[in-house]
Parts: structure tokens; C-alpha cells; sequence
């Protein structure tokens, strides 16, 4: 008979964290099947896994390309959750937060769902999820959630900028370096907090998207973008600062500092489960080993806004 494996069990055998269990079935790494309402993967599918995958269980810079999904569709089981969805794609600051929330005495389940900013917000709007995690300004996410009073936690600021290759070979100073014919730009897909923010600029100094070799190819990371550049498929990308980190192939040239906050409709900030996520993110133990673990800002961590 064939055996079915929560993704807890999957994580354990794996040696991974949950959330990334949830990863790889949305990336199509890892079949699952649906067994009632919760998601299970079979014996067969698990040995599927490991024999098309390599020994090495780390994310790393190369990490293959995936194909942007936008689709809210396929994660309809996420309402079936008992506890708190959470939107947003995998930082440190989110793993961090969930582990602390896992044992904090108050708290109930926390269930990623991996979406861009976009997306987050669009199934927040849509009560598809409890929370989001939104690198936008305050009047983007009101635009994006109409006609909703939300609560916006600030968890950190950070640099955002241009990748390129160690010592910069093509010079390349601003956004309007793109458009040089020995330029290839690695951009991100439509929704993500990069290619809002790269549009916008296009936008404002009146550059036409066409007029950049690359724009029209997406890829769902900044560790995809990055991988670009090291492989020779782009000369540069849009990204945080923390990715450079990683690798000494490339460099980083800083463009302006964003925030991310956690964004939840204001009526849930008084059900279970919110106030020790507001606890811990406010406390200094998270701001101190956030700071430590990635040089985020956390200096308006834990920070409250009302939106409107």
C-alpha cells in the first residue's frame, strides 16, 4: 500500500523546513496529492524526488528558473488552514518569525503561502489569506486593498539597487544604463515589489520597456537574477542587498531604501493569533538577531500604521 507523508514528515526525512516542503510542491519539484482537505505526498512521489534531485537540499545561486505563477487557484487548500496564512516569499525575516511564533505559548499554526507583494495584497483583498508581506509604499497598499481599513507592521528597511558582476566590467551606474545595446537586464516577474519599482522608474524618466534586451523574460527571485548574472545570461538585475552576501561574484550598487511591512485588515488584529505575532516582531530579541542574521534597518521594527 502506498504511504502518505504530511509535510512536516516530508521535512523531517529531507532534513528541510516545512515551509520549504511547501516550496517544492508549488515549484512542481515535488508531486502531492490532496487526501480530504490537507496536502500529502505518497511513498512514489517522495522517491520521484529523490531520484531527480541532487544530494545537496540548500537553496544556493543555482537555483533554476521557474515560471512566474500568479494564479490564486491551486492554493485554495490554504483555507482550509486553522491557523493564520501568511503571504509573502521566503526571507529571513519571515523564517525568523515563524519559528518564534511555533513556540510562543500563545500563539496558533502559521502557514507561509509563497507570493510576491502583488499577489499578496490581491488575496488579502479577496479573503484569501489572513496576512501579507508587502515591499510597497503605504499609498500602493491602500490601492491594492480598496475600501479596507489595514494595519501595516513595519518588520524592516532595506537597501535595494543593481546586481553586476565583481568590479562592475560594463560601467554601469543607473537605470538608464539598460538601455545600451551591450546590456542584457534580468528582470523579475509583474507583481514582484522589483519590477514595480523598476517600472516606475522607467515610467518617470519615459524609458520604453522594449528598448531593454531582457525585460520581457521573468524569473521569481532575487537568487534567480543573481544566478543570471554569474552564469553570463545578464549583465545585471534589480535586488536587496542581502543576496550579494552569498557570493563574491558580484557587486552591489545601491539605489534607495524600502520598507516591508506586514499588512492584515485592522478587525484582525484583535482575533487569536495576532497579538503574539505583534509580540514578537516588537521585541528586542527578534530586532537583534534579525539586525545580526542581515543587516536589515530594524530601527522602526515592530512599528504600527494605519491605513489609510
Amino acid at each position: 500500500m502506498n504511504k502518505f507523508y504530511t509535510a512536516q514528515e516530508i521535512a523531517d526525512k529531507l532534513k528541510i523546513k516545512k515551509n520549504t516542503v511547501y516550496e517544492l510542491i508549488k515549484r512542481g519539484e515535488l508531486s502531492s496529492s490532496k487526501v480530504g482537505k490537507q496536502l500529502r505526498v505518497s511513498e512514489e512521489q517522495l522517491a520521484l524526488y529523490l531520484k531527480t534531485t541532487s544530494s545537496s537540499r540548500e537553496i544556493s545561486l543555482k537555483t533554476p528558473d521557474f515560471q512566474p505563477e500568479s494564479s490564486l487557484l491551486k492554493r485554495d487548500y490554504l483555507l482550509h488552514s486553522n491557523g493564520l496564512i501568511l503571504c509573502g516569499q521566503t526571507s529571513p525575516a519571515l523564517e525568523l518569525l515563524l519559528s518564534q511564533m511555533s513556540v510562543h505559548p500563545d500563539s496558533i499554526p502559521v502557514l507561509q503561502s509563497h507570493m510576491n507583494s502583488y499577489n499578496g495584497l490581491y488575496s488579502l483583498y479577496f479573503g484569501k489569506s489572513h496576512i501579507a508581506s508587502a515591499s510597497l509604499s503605504e499609498e500602493d497598499i491602500c490601492c491594492l486593498v480598496p475600501g479596507t481599513e489595514l494595519t501595516a507592521v513595519c518588520l524592516y528597511e532595506y537597501p535595494v539597487g543593481l546586481y553586476v558582476k565583481k568590479g562592475n566590467p560594463k560601467n554601469i551606474e543607473n537605470i538608464r544604463d539598460l538601455t545600451r545595446p551591450d546590456i542584457t537586464f534580468a528582470n523579475r516577474e509583474k507583481g514582484s515589489t522589483r519590477r514595480i519599482f523598476l517600472d516606475r522608474i522607467l515610467m518617470k524618466e519615459k524609458i520604453s520597456p522594449g528598448s531593454i534586451s531582457g525585460y520581457e523574460r521573468e524569473l521569481v527571485s532575487d537568487l534567480s537574477t543573481a544566478a543570471a548574472i554569474i552564469d553570463g545570461r545578464a549583465d545585471t538585475a534589480l535586488g536587496e542587498e542581502l543576496i550579494i552576501r552569498q557570493t563574491q561574484a558580484l557587486s552591489f550598487l545601491p539605489m534607495e531604501k524600502l520598507p516591508m511591512y506586514l499588512v492584515m485588515k485592522t478587525t484582525s488584529m484583535e482575533k487569536p493569533g495576532f497579538a503574539p505575532l505583534l509580540e514578537i516582531i516588537r521585541s528586542e530579541e527578534y530586532r537583534t538577531i534579525l539586525k545580526n542574521q542581515t543587516g536589515y534597518d530594524t530601527s522602526h521594527t515592530g512599528e504600527i500604521r494605519n491605513l489609510p
